[in-house]
């Protein structure tokens, strides 16, 4: 094999034809790219004649072409598509997987039922304890916030140093919101904006990293006091949601990959879909405490949040909703001291009716019948005005949302 260095090849065409063809010009007074090339030997291949090939010359170019394609890529951690991965919202039902259904009784599946609606109530006892904490810290600072400009203004108002008193109000706002940025930004990235655009990935099959650990709700929570209490335009009724799902997420679990504790408790409903139906639960506790609607939260993970969903999904996360904002209601109640006075419900709150009598009188029976009737022929009018936006199904007519 080292005497073998070179090897015959053959074309029809001659040296002259071949050279004219190199030396051809282009229209744009260009020539065309020469067809030959210098060997290491020092001889020249040139198509059309009978000539001898280095064998050396081309395993080296083969080489360089080999070294110029570009590798695979590797396969580790740090790639960002598989950090970026999918959940396993269908359960594989395998052989094995059906074997262990049928091996459980029917006093499990009631267990497993039970444990079910005690994990909600968990997530909106703690979801509204969350939402508690976050309106208190905000009411505090706040308030301290103000009694500091307050007592600036009364102090330099007889000097005319009002500036001052406007310069210490933009101070305090840009030390809050420094505060809430650089936590975000250094400790937990992901915690930043509202976070439903997350947790709606996460409901749909979408497994973002760090997106439902302690630490995100840790960072989120603080961020959310010191963005309001420095008077930006941002509200806690977004980042609510993203604490539900957080607070869903560790509760039905039993462990805490933060503190990296394991309490060997609902050990069952460690799996993508478990997991899914809880999140949305927490999902729609924090839109119940933000909104004091525990119907308007079973809406929001029904219509805007999930894509997978359940008749008993349906009940069990009603009763989140409704733990989550009676637990809101009733620790506010005792904050003010007030307990017993159901009259905080949501974290939006505009205020109570001063009336010496909020009944109802007769004539205003009347009134609200004749606003829901006119209501019911203006739904009507509409239908018939547009019947593209409704379709009729074995006789049932349903709302097509395209």
């Amino acid at each position: 094999m080292a005497n073998i260095t070179k090897k015959v090849s053959w074309s029809s065409r001659a040296d002259e034809s071949a050279a004219a063809v190199e030396r051809t010009p282009l229209l744009n007074g260009s020539e065309l790219p020469r067809f030959s090339r210098q060997l290491s030997g020092g001889g020249l291949f040139q198509i059309g004649k009978l000539s001898t090939v280095d064998l050396e010359e081309e395993m080296s170019s083969d080489e360089d072409s080999l070294t110029r394609r570009p590798k695979e890529i590797p396969h580790n951690e740090k790639l960002l598509s598989l950090k970026y991965e999918s959940l396993d919202y269908d359960n594989i039902e395998n052989q094995l997987f059906l074997e262990e259904e049928r091996r459980m009784s029917y006093i499990g599946f009631r267990c497993l039922e039970i444990g079910r609606w005690v994990v909600c109530g968990l997530i909106g006892f703690l979801t509204g304890l969350i939402a508690c904490f976050i309106d208190i810290m905000v009411e505090k600072l706040a308030g301290i916030k103000y009694q500091v400009v307050k007592e600036n203004i009364e102090r330099f108002t007889e000097a005319g140093g009002l500036s001052i008193s406007l310069l210490l109000w933009a101070v305090l706002n840009s030390v809050f919101v420094m505060v809430g940025a650089i936590i975000v930004a250094f400790f937990e990235p992901i915690a930043a904006g509202s976070g439903i655009p997350q947790i709606k990935c996460y409901l749909n099959g979408v497994k973002i990293p760090r997106v439902v650990r302690l630490k995100t709700l840790v960072v989120k929570v603080c961020g959310v006091i010191c963005s309001v209490v420095g008077g930006l335009a941002v509200g806690k009724e977004g980042p609510m949601i993203h604490s539900g799902a957080v607070i869903a997420a560790g509760v039905s679990q039993g462990r805490s990959t933060s503190l990296k504790r394991d309490l060997k408790i609902f050990e069952y409903f460690r799996r993508d879909t478990e997991k899914r139906d809880f999140v949305s639960a927490g999902a729609a506790a924090g839109v119940s405490a933000a909104f004091g609607a525990p119907v308007g939260g079973v809406l929001f993970s029904l219509e805007e949040g999930a894509s997978f969903w359940n008749q008993m999904l349906t009940w069990r996360i009603f009763f989140a909703s409704m733990v989550s904002t009676f637990t809101l209601n009733f620790f506010m109640s005792i904050y003010h001291n007030k307990p017993g006075e159901l009259s905080n419900p949501g974290l939006i709150n505009f205020g109570g009716f001063q009336s010496e009598s909020v009944s109802y009188n007769l004539y205003e029976i009347p009134l609200f019948i004749a606003m829901g009737a006119i209501g019911k022929n203006v739904f009507l009018s509409f239908q018939n005005l547009f019947p593209e936006v409704f379709h009729r199904n074995n006789g049932k007519t349903k709302l097509g949302f395209t």
